[in-house]
């Protein structure tokens, strides 16, 4: 079976831009799609360094850059390159094809030269009788961004001027003119030419080379001050931002030629310019580019670790969303070794004997708030040994009995097991599941008492861990037995709602909630939760009309008077709309799972389906061009916001396509 070549138009964007997009027809080698000008692109290597921006060019974030690096052996990810300006003088015109907001302005205006994007990405620029093609990739070894410029149609000799533009900050900071900055430059013309800065002490340097053309470069270092950022004025932050130029090459070129720059932390290897491996064409269905998709986030740590960037731009690891992915981003795509390494590296970097939220990574201390990052492993665990035999599993699963004795050992004195079995969170200032907002340091989505992802999770866990137990911990064995039938006995009288006809989202011990959120399709697909089957469909039918979306599930039904229609606005206002509403696609992944088991296979691709296309729709023409973004609003049209490209929203929906599609 093959996916219908989707390309519907799903919201009320604006369009203009030609981009080539791959076809489900293997007859047809490209489409021409429409997408805004100010869609997104990513490009990232194996190690989650990576440069993004917009198809105009004109930086909207202040985290688009040609080159972020991800672990620069000192704090957080290094924001170092901003852009690379490209000057052509033909005919003694001058043509600029990069663009800046500079608040009152935008000059230069480049995108009005521009014919054609390709999310390779790939940008082909007509001017002046010449066709010029931008490319730009990644090194997987280094960090490093190489960006090729073929020229055809020259006709006379064409001045051109190449001038980066530097940052070197932290990712979330912004940098502005001062006198600590080093801006000397020293250039090397043996065999190609290299110029080297080092711009702040303990920070790397920057390297950049001209490859496949002889040219000079010019020292003239100085500020561009007052580039300004519209989303980050949308978003309530600083909004304006200065950058530093060294200098810039000059080249001059009198016949149609292609030529390399590599800006990098490290001198390159070879003096030739390294070749971009060309992505496959035509014929690519949405699976297949979902797969593509998903190996942005699957990166080599330092020490040969392996982990899961839980989104771009401005996420790093967090253990939670890398074991929610670990389904689709591993054993969906048959990479059993590569959730063993995930799962290994996590169990190495325990806190408090738990899996933290967020790992430390350097000198970047770890982030505890996350009672279910540990249930999850055990989860994710169980999963990934449905799928090998490794020796290496054995390891794991002590692992696993160690965060279930932990947890009962209330290693997180805010979570204990009450009498019956069941998990209970006290009440305070904190969030200890995925619903995390905090507003002026209360949880926006207080989930206290016994939330019911968690105690699903729980009893599947001791159901699971109980099993190993009978052969690493005989002694273990029979409390994890014994807990996990006390709360099975309990489960359904604790949270069924029988007026409401589905399952409560949370009990203070007294009364449940009796809001209607998506957390509750765990306790539908989970092995070893005890609901009756008519409980299941009656709790799915509530799911299905009120939260589900052509996106994925709303967080909340819109019957609900704390319900928010859209995520927009400043930090609060987005904090308060977070799990009030806002819709999540990685859901889509515990909902598809419930309808398969309790309406069918058959089913499940019937309903599916249409929402795969819409989501197909969106991966191509809107947000981040090849990628699927972290949420869309409650309301129609469902416009996409949150980080533009995220691991758990690829990674369900990708499981998903493969489920559908056999």
């Amino acid at each position: 079976m093959i996916l219908p070549n989707w390309f519907p138009t799903r919201s009320d964007s604006p369009t203009g831009l030609r981009t080539r997009a791959s076809s489900d027809d293997a007859s047809e080698e490209t489409q021409v799609s429409q997408a805004a000008p100010d869609a997104e692109w990513l490009c990232t290597n194996a190690g989650g360094s990576f440069a993004m921006g917009t198809i105009d060019r004109r930086p909207r974030r202040k985290y688009h850059s040609l080159l972020t690096v991800r672990e620069p052996g000192i704090g957080e990810p290094l924001n170092l390159v901003a852009e690379l300006e490209e000057w052509f003088e033909v005919g003694g015109e001058t043509f600029a094809l990069h663009s800046y907001d500079w608040g009152n302005a935008v000059e230069p205006n480049g995108v009005q030269y521009l014919v054609e994007f390709d999310p390779q990405p790939r940008w082909t620029y007509h001017f002046a009788g010449l066709d010029v093609i931008r490319e730009l990739w990644l090194e997987d070894g280094a960090d490093a961004v190489w960006l090729r410029y073929s020229v055809e149609g020259i006709t006379e000799p064409v001045q051109l001027r190449l001038r980066p533009l530097i940052r070197c900050r932290p990712i979330h900071k912004l940098t502005f003119a001062n006198p600590f900055l080093n801006g000397e430059v020293d250039v090397d013309d043996a065999g190609f030419l290299q110029a080297t800065m080092r711009p702040y002490k303990n920070v790397p340097p920057l390297v950049t080379s001209l490859h496949g053309a002889r040219g000079t470069f010019r020292r003239d270092g100085h500020w561009y001050e007052g580039v300004h950022y519209e989303w980050e004025n949308a978003r309530g932050y600083e909004d304006t931002e200065d950058f530093f130029t060294p200098g810039e090459f000059c080249i001059t070129i009198d016949r149609d030629t292609s030529l390399s720059v590599r800006l990098g932390t490290t001198p390159t290897r070879s003096p030739d310019p390294q070749v971009l491996t060309s992505l496959p064409s035509g014929g690519r269905s949405f699976l297949e580019e979902l797969d593509d998709a998903a190996d942005a986030y699957l990166v080599k740590l330092q020490g040969d670790g392996t982990g899961v960037i839980a989104g771009y731009p401005w996420f790093g690891e967090w253990s939670r969303d890398a074991l929610i992915s670990l389904p689709g981003l591993c054993l969906a795509r048959d990479r059993a070794s590569d959730a063993l390494a995930i799962l290994e590296s996590l169990a190495e970097r325990l806190e408090n004997g738990l899996v933290p939220n967020i790992p430390k990574s350097g000198d970047v201390p770890a982030n505890a708030n996350a009672i279910d990052a540990s249930l999850l492993f055990v989860w994710a665990t169980a999963l990934t040994s449905r799928r090998t035999r490794s020796r290496r599993l054995g390891a794991l699963q002590e692992a696993c009995l160690d965060l279930i004795e932990r947890i009962i050992g209330e290693a997180d004195a805010r979570v204990h097991v009450d009498p019956q079995g069941f998990l209970f969170v006290d009440q305070g200032p904190w969030a200890l599941t995925w619903m995390d907002a905090m507003v002026d340091g209360r949880p926006v989505t207080p989930r206290w008492g016994y939330p019911v992802d968690l105690n699903a999770l729980w009893l599947s866990g001791l159901i699971t861990t109980g099993r190993w137990a009978k052969k690493l911990r005989p002694k273990l064995a029979k409390t994890l037995e014994e807990t996990a039938r006390k709360l099975a006995d309990h489960f359904e009288e604790k949270f069924w709602l029988q007026d409401q006809g589905f399952l409560t989202d949370t009990h203070d011990g007294e009364n449940p909630d009796c809001r209607l959120r998506p957390n509750q399709l765990w306790a539908l697909v989970l092995p070893g939760v005890p609901l009756e089957k008519s409980h299941k469909r009656q709790a799915l039918h509530a799911v299905r009309s009120k939260l589900l979306t052509p996106v994925g599930l709303r967080t909340l039904s819109p019957d609900d008077p704390d319900y928010r229609p859209v995520y927009r606005g400043g930090q609060t206002d987005r904090d308060l709309a977070y799990h009030q509403g806002t819709v999540w696609p990685w859901l889509l992944g515990l909902y598809a799972d419930a309808v398969r088991a309790i309406d069918g296979p058959t089913a499940m691709n019937a309903e599916l389906l249409p929402i795969l296309a819409s989501l197909c729709a969106h991966f191509r023409t809107e947000g981040c061009i090849g990628q699927i973004g972290e949420v869309f609003d409650a309301d129609p049209p469902h416009l996409p916001g949150g980080a533009p490209a995220q691991a758990w929203s690829v990674a369900e929906v990708f499981r998903v396509a493969k489920m559908a599609v056999p």
